[in-house]
């Protein structure tokens, strides 16, 4: 096989509107590549599986000042004295979950998986139903939408601030945090960026408090409860520093994914009208089509790991502190695990193998969750609406500035209300 030299540029506009190109140059070469500004990206399937597993190496405690997860972006420029200085009115975190390594990761990963069990996030599913059927009441009528704002956002946003006992008078402001500290866990950010998601830190700690303290003395049904109390043998309970930095990734987790999912997958069947026209005969298909939508257009295109000692892969030097970004939206491009990886195949056999939601240890906690949302979502909107177009004039299909999280900015659409069965 031909190598190729592949020399990414995960910032650039040309790869945030389309990564794929980089991730089929990269699988004709060795699957490994360095962007200087960024760090070593890996993108073949079982390279992926290998990092994934050798947590010693590759670190998901990517800050090491000991001070936790500070949301400040993936950059490697020292944080300045402003922001550290409104960093200091936030109450003190620790790694946790997804930032923290074994055996610590270990722990948490017990305590969390059963209050995000699979069978309260099943339990969940009337709730989710309801929400998603409300949202489409407030604009069937009209004969269009503007689909993030109006459903795709609101739907995972309402779902997790009931969960976690938010008030749904504050869901504007909570969606806000999650916007923010996504930015600061995925993204490169500029001083001015830095100190507004520095803010949305320290609002979310002051409002996220209380609440656990609350929640330690009068446990209520709500995961937040469940997450604060939560016990298993020869386990102490999860401190608040443990808390905030969870509760933030339960939060990034529970909407900003599913809402890129929900937009992605809308275009893919705008695009194949067809396949829409098939969903809607056999609803049953809509679990099969959203695990294709997680490996052909994933909204999470890569994470990060922090090398920890000198080592190589693949050829490339690793020294200590430097980042790898493990492109898990690559791993689903890998023709050597998904033939044919450009064509959308809700019939692929080994479709689940897909690395939406990463892969190994920290495999995404609020995976099902995801899934159930993304499916109740397709199942709400193609059994109530009809003639499904997009409105190309007034949609801006344009991703957002991200390399790491892939989205479009805007799609409105134009349909029919589906009559009812007679």
């Amino acid at each position: 096989m031909k190598e190729y030299a592949v020399s990414p540029d995960l910032m650039s506009a040309d790869h945030i509107e389309c990564p794929y190109r980089l991730y089929q140059d990269l699988h004709r070469g060795s699957g490994v590549a360095e962007d200087a500004a960024v760090g070593v990206v890996v993108a073949g399937y079982q390279d992926l599986v290998a990092l994934s597993r050798r947590t010693e190496l590759y670190s998901n405690s990517i800050t090491s000042d000991g001070k936790g997860p500070r949301h400040m972006g993936v950059s490697q420029e020292p944080i300045q004295a402003d922001v550290e200085e409104i960093l200091s009115h936030a109450h003190p975190v620790v790694n946790a979950l997804f930032t923290a390594d074994p055996p610590v990761h270990a722990r948490h990963r017990k305590l969390i998986s059963t209050a995000l069990s699979p069978r309260r996030v099943r339990s969940l599913e009337p709730a989710i139903r309801q929400i998603a059927n409300d949202l489409v009441d407030s604009f069937i009528e009209s004969g269009e939408v503007d689909l993030l704002p109006r459903f795709a956002i609101p739907l995972p946003v309402t779902v997790i601030s009931d969960v976690l006992g938010v008030d749904r008078a504050d869901m504007a402001t909570f969606k806000h945090w999650g916007d923010m500290m996504i930015a600061g866990n995925i993204d490169v950010l500029n001083h001015d960026q830095r100190r507004e998601v520095a803010h949305a830190v320290v609002a979310f700690h002051a409002y996220f408090v209380p609440r656990i303290e609350e929640r330690r003395i009068r446990p209520v049904n709500d995961l937040l409860s469940d997450m604060t109390n939560a016990e298993t043998e020869g386990e102490g309970k999860l401190s608040t520093a443990e808390l905030l930095p969870i509760i933030s990734q339960i939060l990034l987790a529970g909407h900003e994914t599913t809402t890129n999912l929900i937009g992605n997958a809308i275009m893919v069947l705008l695009r194949d009208a067809a396949l829409m026209a098939r969903l809607r005969e056999r609803p049953e298909l809509i679990e099969a089509f959203v695990e294709e939508m997680l490996r052909y257009d994933p909204p999470i295109q890569c994470t990060y790991r922090r090398v920890t000692t000198t080592a190589t892969l693949r050829g490339v030097p690793l020294k200590p502190g430097q980042m790898v970004v493990p492109l898990w939206a690559a791993a689903g491009w890998d023709p050597s695990v998904f033939p044919n990886p450009e064509t959308f195949d809700i019939g692929r056999a080994n479709v689940r193998q897909h690395m939406g939601f990463g892969y190994g240890p920290h495999f995404c906690a609020g995976a099902e969750l995801a899934r159930v949302e993304a499916r109740v979502a397709f199942e709400t909107l193609l059994g109530r609406l009809d003639d499904i177009e997009l409105d190309e004039r007034a949609s801006d299909l344009q991703h957002l500035p991200s390399f790491a999280s892939h989205g479009y900015r805007r799609l409105v659409l134009r349909f029919r209300k589906k009559a009812l069965a007679s």
